[in-house]
């Protein structure tokens, strides 16, 4: 029984520290948010714009020490392509293939 207790604690304190992470990566996310000065769906759209094709994915992230967008599209070839969509200006930064 006493085995089952501590086995029991330490699985709950892993818990909390696995949550803790994932919550810290929200707020750092949420941050970048508001540090950017066109929305996710501008950023979609620009990235539209210089692949044309079908985003399927979108995150903000840093690079450079900029916030960027970074767009996954799906071009008319059928090829993945990742579109850097600078968060201040709404302009491409550069389009890397997958």
């Amino acid at each position: 029984m006493k085995r089952y207790s501590i086995i029991l604690f330490i699985s709950l304190i892993a818990m909390g520290v696995s949550s803790g992470s994932a919550w810290a990566l929200f707020e750092s996310k949420k941050e970048l948010v508001n540090t950017a000065k066109i929305t996710m769906a501008e950023a979609i759209e620009a990235a539209v714009k210089t692949v044309p094709g079908k985003a399927v994915a979108a995150e903000i992230d840093t690079e450079d020490d900029r916030t960027v967008f970074e767009v996954e599209i799906i071009d008319s070839a059928g090829k993945t392509k990742e579109v850097y969509i600078d968060g201040q200006t709404g302009e491409a930064r550069k389009v890397e293939s997958e």
